[in-house]
C-alpha cells in the first residue's frame, strides 16, 4: 500500500462516489474501483459496501478512515514543512478549532489581522477543526500549537497552560423568526416548556455537560433533542428546531437570527485557548502573546 493508494481511499471515503472521487483523482473509475479493490485483498477486510445504487463504509472501512485521515494530513504537512526548512523561508503555525459559528466568523478576521500585523514573516497558518477530545489529543501530539477553547476542557492536563479570552453566560438561544422569551433571563425550570437542543457527549464542554444535567433535575418533563456538535445545534435552531442551550460566545456576533436569552445560572463559562506549557514553539508563543493583547477582552 501506498500514499496515492491511501489518497483515494480517503476521498472515496468522504465522496461514497467513485465517478467523482475519480475525476477529484485525475484518474479512470476503474483505476479507483482496482485500488480499492488492491487495497482491500492487501487489508484482509473489506472498505465499502457497495451496490449500483449506493456506496458506503463498512464499520472497519469507518475506523481505518478515521486512523488514517491524521496521517496523510501529518504526513502531507511535514512534507511541506520540511520544504520550507530546506528552503528557509516560512514557519508554521497549526490553530485547532471545534467550529462554534463565533470561531468561523472571527477567526479569519484573527488570521488576517496577525498576518498584516508581521509579528512573524513567512508564517504559514494551518486549521484544524475537530471535537475537544481529538483537539486536545492533536496539542498534546503537536499536531497543534494552539487551540480555542474552555478552561474546563484541559483542566485536567499536563503539561498545558490555558489563556482566558472572554468570560460569559450560558443562554437559551431562539430563532428570532418566533415568539421568544421577553425575560432578561431564564430560570432552569422553566425550559420545560419549550423543545431543547443539548449537545451530546463527544462535544458538550464539561461545564455544559453539568448544566444539561442540572436543567433535565428541574424539569420532571423535557422535549430534548441532541445534535452531534455546535454547529449543527445552531442549525437546528435557524431551522427552528428547537431552543439552543449553549455560552454567548458560541454565537457568531453576525447572526441576527437568533435571540439569546441568559439563563439564571451560577456557572460562568470563560473562553480562550490552550498551548503546550513545555515544549511550546517560538510561532506559537508570538502568536498567544499577540492574541492576548489584541483579542483579550472578546466578551
Amino acid at each position: 500500500m501506498n500514499y496515492d493508494h491511501l489518497a483515494v481511499f480517503i476521498n472515496l471515503a468522504e465522496t461514497l462516489n467513485f465517478s467523482r472521487t475519480a475525476l477529484q483523482m485525475n484518474l479512470s473509475q476503474s483505476a479507483v474501483s482496482q485500488t480499492i479493490s488492491s487495497m482491500e485483498k492487501e487489508l484482509n477486510f473489506l472498505l465499502f459496501y457497495r451496490t449500483r445504487k449506493q456506496v458506503r463504509l463498512t464499520a472497519s472501512g469507518q475506523n481505518f478512515y478515521q486512523s488514517m485521515k491524521p496521517m496523510l494530513n501529518l504526513y502531507n504537512k511535514s512534507v511541506q514543512k520540511a520544504q520550507r526548512i530546506a528552503q528557509k523561508r516560512e514557519v508554521d503555525l497549526t490553530i485547532g478549532y471545534s467550529g462554534t459559528p463565533f470561531e468561523i466568523s472571527i477567526l479569519p478576521k484573527i488570521i488576517k489581522r496577525f498576518n498584516n500585523a508581521g509579528v512573524m514573516e513567512n508564517t504559514n497558518i494551518y486549521l484544524e477543526n475537530f471535537d475537544h477530545n481529538a483537539l486536545k489529543d492533536h496539542l498534546l501530539n503537536g499536531d497543534c500549537d494552539i487551540i480555542l477553547t474552555m478552561p474546563d476542557i484541559v483542566s485536567k492536563m499536563e503539561n498545558i497552560k490555558y489563556f482566558d479570552l472572554a468570560k460569559g453566560v450560558f443562554c437559551a438561544n431562539f430563532y428570532n423568526g418566533v415568539a421568544v422569551c421577553t425575560q432578561k433571563s431564564i430560570e432552569l425550570s422553566e425550559l420545560g416548556k419549550y423543545r431543547l437542543i443539548f449537545l451530546d457527549s463527544q462535544w458538550c464542554p464539561p461545564s455544559q455537560s453539568t448544566l444539561q444535567k442540572e436543567i433535565k433535575k428541574d424539569n420532571k418533563k423535557l422535549n430534548l433533542v441532541y445534535a452531534n456538535n455546535i454547529l449543527n445545534s445552531s442549525i437546528m435552531v435557524h431551522a427552528d428546531i428547537g431552543v439552543g442551550i449553549w455560552a454567548n460566545f458560541v454565537s457568531s456576533p453576525n447572526d441576527k437570527q437568533i435571540v439569546s436569552t441568559p439563563l439564571a445560572y451560577h456557572q460562568y463559562p470563560h473562553y480562550g485557548f490552550a498551548m503546550l506549557d513545555y515544549g511550546v514553539t517560538k510561532t506559537a508563543k508570538k502568536f498567544a502573546s499577540w492574541l492576548q493583547k489584541n483579542y483579550g477582552l472578546l466578551s
